[in-house]
């Protein structure tokens, strides 16, 4: 397993872990909202005879842990995507193009932007247009020249719902320019 593959999975595991706590405190807050908007509805007369009587708010108390969280982990999958860049971007020299194969898999839902910030200054020097699943950008330029070297950098992948194209969620990945000298 590269060091690419590495950066790809820890940055999938990361956001995965936070999309199913989110959900988890958004599920329970969420029930806990409606029990008790359920409860002032009925107890204030507001109920129509549409609505059955005995029915009460929440999941079956039947459902096992396990049925719980194969139906909070379905919401959560909906909600994921993965990314994919070269861990180590490498520029021949200062002002070429790098190869950085920045490439929206073909398996998410999600239309991307790609943006590449360096981490000592926060400077953004390079930002992408919209990226559709099964595309890549195999080479980047940088707006900027680099001195010729290692640079730190993170690449911020931006997920956009593919018809309205609003701003869904984003994953980053730390990755390295590497600036040859020039010739």
């Amino acid at each position: 397993m590269g060091a690419s593959d590495n950066t790809v999975l820890g940055a999938r595991m990361a956001a995965a872990k936070r999309r199913r706590m989110r959900i988890a405190v958004v599920a329970a807050v969420a029930v806990a909202l409606l029990g008790a908007g359920a409860g002032l509805w009925l107890f204030s007369g507001g109920a129509s005879s549409f609505y059955d009587a005995a029915a009460r708010a929440g999941q079956a108390p039947t459902k096992t842990p396990e049925e719980i969280q194969a139906e909070l982990n379905r919401v959560v999958e909906e909600g994921m995507f993965n990314i994919s860049i070269a861990s180590t971007v490498d520029f021949a020299s200062p002002g070429s193009p790098g190869v950085a194969n920045i490439e929206n898999v073909p398996g998410n839902r999600y239309d991307m932007k790609v943006s590449i910030a360096l981490d000592d200054t926060g400077e953004t020097v390079y930002e992408s247009g919209g990226i559709a699943p099964g595309d890549y950008i195999p080479e980047i330029e940088l707006s900027r020249a680099l001195a010729p070297g290692m640079h730190d950098a993170t690449a911020t992948f931006r997920a956009y719902d593919r018809q309205t194209h609003e701003e869904v969620g984003s994953a980053a990945a730390r990755i390295v320019l590497s600036v040859g000298s020039a010739s």
